[in-house]
């Protein structure tokens, strides 16, 4: 994670409290693609030489889904900055790094049910590129679909 300022008001503190649990939201951000592929793959009844490396998926490099991480995480701090009402507090952040981690990492789930519901093909899109890694052809494609599906759902972070 790349942990910088995003739009007027970011906080460097929550972006590094995010910086430091990156390694928990990207397990978070696989296992929800993986979760989605295999339910698909049920339905389908079918198998695909992506299943089989999701199956054996022990580690992957983590700048294939960095961008999509790092939008996602801008967004959560955009909501948490700027939108007092999202947690009903009244004083200054008076959240402990532990309750920002568990706001964030809910705040995750729920987004990517959100933008599954609009993009059915991301928990594909995260596996090849997480699967493919640069310089495969597969995964810079599902990157570059990723940053382009990015770019269109939060366009208010720079």
């Amino acid at each position: 994670m790349i942990v910088g300022s995003y739009f007027h008001g970011d906080s460097t503190r929550i972006g590094l409290i995010q910086h430091g649990c990156y390694g928990e939201a990207l397990h978070i951000i696989v296992n929800f693609a993986s979760a989605k592929h295999r339910k698909a793959e049920r339905v389908v009844s079918a198998r695909t030489e992506l299943s089989d490396l999701r199956d054996e998926l022990i580690s992957f490099d983590h700048r294939t889904l960095q961008w999509l991480h790092d939008r996602m995480a801008a967004t959560f701090r955009m909501e948490y900055c700027l939108n007092a009402d999202f947690f009903t507090y009244k004083i200054p952040d008076p959240h402990t790094p532990e309750e920002i981690m568990t706001f964030w990492f809910d705040f995750l789930r729920k987004e990517f049910e959100r933008v599954f519901a609009e993009y059915v093909q991301l928990p594909r899109l995260i596996l090849t590129a997480a699967l493919y890694p640069n310089p495969d052809q597969k995964g810079k494609n599902a990157e570059d679909e990723l940053y382009e599906m990015t770019m269109q759902l939060y366009p208010d972070i720079e």
